[in-house]
């Protein structure tokens, strides 16, 4: 990062107050289910009163898309909707030179979304998607690794071709599901899902740019508190051994997530957390391990221990709701007897009825690697589980970042979305026009314009702007 692009980020910050400023407050954009402490909760569903009257062009316009309930919704109630996602763009680039290219670039989302409550007690719901594209070149930093972030492992290629960061063509299917039901102060539920910790975007603990994973969860709550505890599978991007199948399978850990949420009078949230993780195969311990507990040649399991602390504070004036958030986690560092810091984050959100904005810190530190943890000797050490599912970060997807993000409803149906980030890898900002077809799958017509200064090794180029047309679904940008 060079001494001039922090200030320039600062200077499209300020310059987006009076922005934020602007209209009356709202969550219309929040994330499905998630309550205001970033909690995501058992009973998540958005389902709305069918439009019964009107002609058939305003019950499609307003309804879900398909709904097979009982004719008085009230024990069985069951709705479908599309995700269609689709848009082209071009790209203009520039080299170290001042030469200019530009070539066009596409994405495409396209699948089902499902809600709904079996008996008047067991809640259900999940997503079945499908997405293909030519990426752009920061998200093609990421396909040519074989990974989207918030999807999780994907093909790269096509016929020999497209598999550079500027030219990336990507496949990757995304699943999530869960079952749940709510019985006075307990509740469990089931599926697979990214239960995310805090209200931020990353998080010191499993962010929402998080993949999807197995989960079954236990969370007893009352007025002022709230304890959960659930367990989960990561997948790693490596492969074992290979055994009676042509390819080995890919590894695995798994993780055990401790949380307590205590309400501090009217404006505090204080949460703690712990997190357990080992992983499923076990490594051979090297020489020189002795004084760790361990003999040269000794199977032993990589296992990893991660505590921390999420701070929240609560406050209205007068229709926005203003959250002040701070994470900080621990992880214990067994070849040097030490607890070292992990991830840190800070952020201020502010929502209301039209409106939200978020400005977010965050920062991973050394300790967050597998396998550089050194002895006294000098030599590695035992291996750490790693943070990751399918390849991506649990915390966050960059070493350190700065984002702030607006996003505000200005019509019944007109709606802005601005966002810029300074990363380790790039300076980016983009602002989007939306107009909303139909609310409820929801189905909005999306134009944006945009611009990228990646620090990627490789690239060839310096910086790039972007524009972009086409249909937006609803599903939540991984940027």
């Amino acid at each position: 990062m060079t001494p001039a692009q922090p200030i320039r980020l600062a200077l499209v910050l300020l310059a987006w107050l009076p922005v934020v400023a602007f209209g009356q407050a709202g969550n219309w954009w929040s994330l499905r289910g998630a309550d205001s402490t970033g909690f995501v909760p058992i009973e998540r569903l958005e389902l709305i009163e069918p439009l019964e009257g009107g002609n058939w062009w305003q019950r499609t316009a307003h309804n879900h898309l398909l709904d097979f309930s009982d004719t008085d919704r009230t024990q069985n109630l069951i709705v479908v909707d599309p995700v269609v996602e689709a848009y082209v763009g071009s790209i203009r680039t520039a080299d170290v030179d001042g030469n200019t290219q530009t070539r066009s670039w596409w994405d495409n989302i396209r699948g089902a979304r499902f809600q709904g409550i079996i008996d008047g007690k067991w809640h259900v719901g999940g997503e079945l998607l499908e997405r293909q594209g030519l990426a752009e070149p920061l998200l093609g930093f990421w396909a040519t690794d074989y990974r989207i972030p918030g999807w999780g492992r994907a093909k790269l290629g096509k016929d020999g071709g497209y598999n550079t960061v500027d030219e990336a063509y990507f496949d990757v299917m995304f699943t999530r599901g869960w079952v749940g039901r709510q019985s006075r102060a307990w509740g469990w539920d089931a599926g697979i899902d990214a239960l995310h910790i805090g209200t931020g975007r990353a998080s010191a603990f499993l962010s929402r740019y998080a993949v999807p994973a197995p989960y079954l969860r236990v969370t007893h709550h009352r007025a002022q508190h709230r304890t959960s505890l659930w367990s989960t599978r990561w997948m790693s991007t490596r492969r074992g051994s290979l055994g009676e199948t042509a390819e080995a399978l890919l590894e695995r850990s798994r993780a055990i997530f401790l949380t307590h949420e205590q309400h501090i009078g009217s404006y505090f949230v204080v949460q703690g957390v712990y997190n357990f993780s080992w992983e499923v195969t076990r490594l051979e311990a090297a020489g020189g391990w002795e004084t760790l507990g361990f003999e040269e040649g000794e199977l032993y399991t990589p296992t990893r221990h991660v505590a921390g602390l999420d701070v929240q504070f609560h406050q209205r004036i007068a229709s926005a709701r203003i959250t002040a958030y701070a994470q900080q986690s621990l992880t214990w560092i067994g070849s040097t007897q030490s607890v070292a810091p992990l991830t840190q984050v800070a952020g201020l959100k502010a929502t209301g009825n039209r409106w939200m904005a978020r400005a977010e810190w965050t920062k991973r530190d050394p300790g967050h690697c597998r396998d550089c943890h050194t002895i006294a000797d000098g030599s590695f050490g035992p291996i750490q589980t790693e943070l990751s599912n399918a390849g991506i970060n649990l915390h966050s997807l960059w070493s350190e970042s700065l984002r702030a993000e607006t996003r505000m409803r200005v019509h019944e149906r007109w709606m802005l979305n601005a966002a810029a980030e300074q990363t380790d890898l790039a300076a980016t900002w983009h602002a989007d026009v939306l107009f909303e077809l139909q609310p409820t799958w929801p189905l909005r017509l999306w134009m944006g314009i945009g611009q990228c200064s990646p620090q990627l090794l490789g690239a060839p180029f310096e910086s790039y702007t972007r524009l972009r047309l086409g249909v937006h679904a609803g599903v939540l940008n991984w940027d």
